[in-house]
């Protein structure tokens, strides 16, 4: 049983963003996608990573099933993988092996599997708000205040979204605007919602909004935040729990 990707940078960053709040991943191996599962200690954050079987250039899942890895050890695997690379996952009942290749040779590394994990919840939320924005300017959005800060507080009405931190030292603010191009669709059911997260958590997902070719953002008042990003034809669902204001 094994599946096959034409290049490994997906993969990659997605592990490396969990990797930053969790210890474990749960792999869910179907006969149409492979979906990765990762929450943190706290319930706070939960990224969700699913490959469809088109996307894959060889996908034979067999019975399917359920794999449990630690991110720590899969993430120092995934570091070794180079800008070219293609990765094979395959598994055993035991074991998860991860195969690298390129110009005409190969590296396999191969982890030990859990045998248990807390079960991840599914999530389904009716978001009153949602933003279609460019991702290299939420990125940017988001890397010009994370440092100001610990806090950041989401606002906005169907022409402007903004994302502010502020701290004892001043605040830091980006707005992204129909006008100029920063929002490209809105539905917007709730104008004036104002609700805050953790900036960590936000930034720790930085490097798949980088690479993402379309980011949709839903928020509502003390409701999660909700990013679904798409790349190399799969998706990225991040929520984040809201802190109390």
């Amino acid at each position: 049983m094994s599946i096959s990707f034409g290049s490994a940078r997906l993969l990659r960053y997605v592990v490396a963003s969990a990797a930053r709040f969790s210890e474990v991943a749960v792999i869910d191996v179907g006969e149409r996608e492979l979906a990765l599962k990762s929450m943190d200690p706290s319930k706070t954050a939960l990224l969700i990573l699913t490959v469809p079987r088109e996307s894959a250039v060889a996908y034979d899942a067999g019975r399917g099933g359920q794999l449990v890895v630690n991110l720590e050890d899969l993430g120092k695997v995934f570091r070794s993988a180079e800008r070219d690379d293609a990765v094979t996952l395959s598994w055993t009942q035991s074991s998860l092996s991860i195969a690298f290749e390129r110009r005409g040779y190969s590296r396999v590394f191969t982890l030990p599997l859990s045998t248990s994990v807390e079960e991840i919840p599914e999530i389904e939320i009716d978001y009153p708000n949602t933003y279609v924005v460019p991702p290299t300017l939420l990125y940017d959005g988001i890397t010009g205040i994370e440092s100001a800060g610990d806090v950041l507080r989401v606002e906005g009405d169907g022409d402007e979204l903004r994302l502010s931190v502020e701290s004892e030292l001043g605040e830091a603010e980006v707005v992204l605007s129909k006008e100029r191009g920063g929002i490209e669709e809105s539905d917007v059911g709730e104008p004036g919602f104002r609700v805050s997260y953790s900036i960590e958590f936000v930034s720790n997902v930085k490097p798949l909004i980088r690479i993402a070719e379309r980011a949709v953002m839903k928020v509502g008042s003390e409701l999660p935040l909700y990013l679904e990003l798409s790349s190399y034809g799969s998706s990225m669902k991040y929520y984040v729990a809201p802190r109390a204001e």
